[in-house]
C-alpha cells in the first residue's frame, strides 16, 4: 500500500465512522441491548440479539423482540429463573429461518446454567481469556465449548443439540467467521462510545476480531483491506490486521460503519472510487 493510498484509505475509514453513528442504531441489532442499563441485562440481551442477527434487520428484529418480550425489563434475572418445562411454552410460536422454539429454549436454559456456574457471562468468558493470546479466538472457543457442556437433555432428550441451536453458537475451531459471536464481543469489550458498551474492560479491544459478514467482506475487498475471497476466520483475521495499521489498539471500531455502509448503500457502491466519493474523498 503506497503512502498516498494509505492516507486516502485512512480518510475514508474515518469519514465512514463519522457518518455512521448512533443515529443508525435502528439498522443494527445493537439497538436491542442498548435498551438496558444494567451490564448483566446488556450481556444477556446482547448475546440473544447477536445470535439471531442473521438475515435482514427487518426480518430478525421481530424474532429478537419476541424473545426479549418474554424476559421482561431485566433479562438476566428472567434467565436466572428460566425453566424449560415451565417457561418454554411461551416460545411455542417462535419461528425464524433455521430456528425453532427448542433452539431458543435450549439457549435460555444454557445461559441459566452459565450464570449459575460463573455468576455472569463476562466471568465465563474471562475464565479462558489470557492477555498473552494473540486474539480472542482461544477464549471464544472455550466459551462456546462451555455452552455445549451445559446439560441440555431437558430440551434435547437424546443429548444431541439441534442444527438450529448449533447455528446460534458456531465454534471458531471450525474455521468459520463466527460473525455474530464476534459482534457480541465487540459490543461488550469496546469502550462506550454511544454504540458499544465497554462493560468487559478486562479484555483488550486490540484482541477483537472484526464481525465478518457479506457486507463487511464486500466493502473490505473494495477498500483493499483483503484479497481473500472466501469469508471465514482467516478473512476476518486478515481484515482486522489490515485495520490495525490505522488503529492498533482498537481496529474493530471501524466495523459498525463498514457494515452500515454495506447494508445501506448496497452492492452498487462496491468499488473503491464509489466508496471514497460517497464520503467526499478522492480516488
Amino acid at each position: 500500500m503506497s503512502r498516498l493510498s494509505r492516507r486516502a484509505l485512512r480518510a475514508t475509514l474515518e469519514a465512514l465512522t463519522r457518518k455512521y453513528d448512533a443515529a443508525y442504531l435502528r439498522t443494527s441489532a445493537l439497538m436491542f441491548p442498548r435498551r438496558y442499563r444494567e451490564p448483566a441485562d446488556r450481556e444477556v440481551a446482547g448475546l440473544l440479539a447477536a445470535s439471531l442477527a442473521y438475515g435482514r434487520v427487518d426480518l430478525f428484529a421481530p424474532a429478537v423482540e419476541s424473545v426479549l418480550a418474554i424476559l421482561g425489563e431485566h433479562p438476566a434475572d428472567a434467565v436466572r429463573r428460566f425453566l424449560p418445562w415451565r417457561d418454554g411454552k411461551r416460545l411455542a410460536g417462535f419461528r425464524y429461518r433455521l430456528n425453532r422454539p427448542a433452539d431458543i429454549v435450549a439457549t435460555l436454559w444454557a445461559l441459566r446454567q452459565l450464570l449459575e456456574e460463573c455468576g455472569s457471562l463476562k466471568a465465563c468468558f474471562l475464565a479462558a481469556y489470557h492477555e498473552e493470546d494473540e486474539d480472542i479466538r482461544p477464549a471464544l472457543t472455550a466459551f462456546v465449548d462451555r455452552v455445549y457442556q451445559t446439560d441440555l437433555t431437558a430440551v434435547f432428550p437424546t443429548g444431541t443439540p439441534s442444527r438450529g441451536f448449533m447455528h446460534l453458537f458456531p465454534n471458531p475451531r471450525a474455521g468459520g467467521a463466527c460473525k455474530r459471536l464476534n459482534l457480541f464481543l465487540r459490543w461488550m469489550v469496546r469502550p462506550d462510545d454511544g454504540l458499544d458498551f465497554g462493560v468487559w474492560p478486562e479484555v483488550s479491544p486490540a484482541k477483537l476480531i472484526i464481525p465478518l459478514d457479506t457486507h463487511v467482506a464486500r466493502v473490505a475487498r473494495a477498500l483493499g483491506l483483503t484479497r481473500l475471497r472466501s469469508p471465514g476466520w482467516r478473512m476476518a483475521k486478515a481484515i482486522t490486521e489490515a485495520l490495525k495499521v490505522f488503529d492498533p489498539a482498537d481496529p474493530v471500531r471501524y466495523d459498525y460503519a463498514l457494515c452500515r455502509f454495506g447494508i445501506l448503500e448496497g452492492a452498487g457502491k462496491g468499488s473503491r472510487g464509489a466508496l471514497w466519493q460517497a464520503v467526499g474523498g478522492h480516488s
